[in-house]
């Protein structure tokens, strides 16, 4: 039965509960850091101040995003499941944190949009008792109001009547056009580009395997041959390419335009998911078989191992 007990993150109130089929873990529900498995022992990398609100940072945004919950573990391990919850590195997790000064403030932005019910409506923060401070990668109310004060001098958003306890403020027009820029880019797309023999005998691998992994992951599948468009193939589906997030590539069938596709989604370095068959890996080509491939043998192993794949290399 859940108790109510601070979360090992951003220590706010949260709901916490034993797990019988796992007596050594907790299932954390927490308003800002989401829903997560931990093990009562922890890590002792997270035993550090700094990596727990690094930690809390990014599990924030993972939620803001729609994403769903996740067991920590010293290592991602694909098709291993707990609870439902793929288990996802800690190191690969704390690794998510931005790391420039552009990064920190695009990221600040999309935080922020994602706060607004509709472009310019108010977004209320509360930095004294809750733990608003997360959604602007920030430790404390200072260094919130320092973050404030820049957007501000930036003119990137504008009060609206603050009080000691609430800051009310919104996003300006500067701002929504920068968002706007970065949602239709790459770098935020919720698309997923897939690369696949399209042949009956596929049908349910993608329906019940990649399509299904996608989407529970918070992605949108994009497969040319069910898309309708007027323009020559090869030019849909290089302009499908530049604007997924990621290409998930599967090679049964050895179809060489999987192969082109998938190169030239790494030669723009994107994120590219290798998937193949048990039964098709012996007639991999020379060329990709370094890389570390998802072998499967049935539609919801592909499902389990490329969906963990996703939550734990895409962010």
């Amino acid at each position: 039965m859940g108790k109510g007990k601070e979360c090992y993150f951003c220590g706010y109130f949260s709901k916490v509960t034993c797990l019988p089929e796992r007596s050594c873990s907790n299932l954390y529900k927490c308003a800002y850091c989401g829903t997560y498995i931990l093990d009562n022992q922890g890590f002792d990398i997270l035993r550090k101040d700094e990596n727990k609100f690094k930690m809390a940072c990014v599990l924030n945004e993972r939620r803001l995003k729609g994403f769903r919950g996740i067991a920590l573990d010293d290592e991602t391990k694909e098709g291993d499941l707990v609870c439902g919850f793929p288990r996802i590195s800690v190191g690969e997790l704390l690794e998510q944190f931005p790391q420039t000064a552009g990064e920190t403030l695009n990221r600040i932005l999309l935080n922020l949009s994602r706060l607004a019910l509709r472009p310019f409506s108010e977004i209320s923060f509360n930095f004294s008792r809750n733990r608003d401070n997360l959604y602007l990668f920030t430790k404390n109310s200072n260094e919130c109001m320092t973050v404030l004060d820049e957007l501000s001098e930036q003119g990137l958003i504008r009060d609206r009547n603050s009080t000691m306890e609430a800051f009310r403020k919104t996003l300006t027009w500067r701002s929504w056009e920068i968002i706007d820029n970065l949602k239709n880019s790459a770098i935020e797309s919720k698309r997923a580009f897939v690369a696949m023999w399209f042949d009956d005998c596929m049908n349910d691998y993608y329906e019940n395997g990649i399509k299904k992994a996608i989407e529970d992951a918070g992605y949108w599948p994009i497969r040319i041959d069910l898309k309708e468009f007027n323009d020559k193939i090869c030019d849909q589906i290089t302009a499908e390419i530049k604007r997924c997030k990621f290409l998930v590539s599967d090679f049964c069938g050895q179809r060489g335009g999987v192969y082109f596709e998938a190169g030239f989604a790494k030669g723009l370095g994107k994120p590219t998911i290798f998937t193949v068959k048990k039964d098709d890996v012996k007639d991999l080509h020379f060329d990709t078989r370094q890389y570390n491939h998802i072998v499967y043998d049935s539609s919801e192993d592909l499902r389990k191992q490329l969906y963990n794949r996703i939550c734990a290399t895409i962010i």
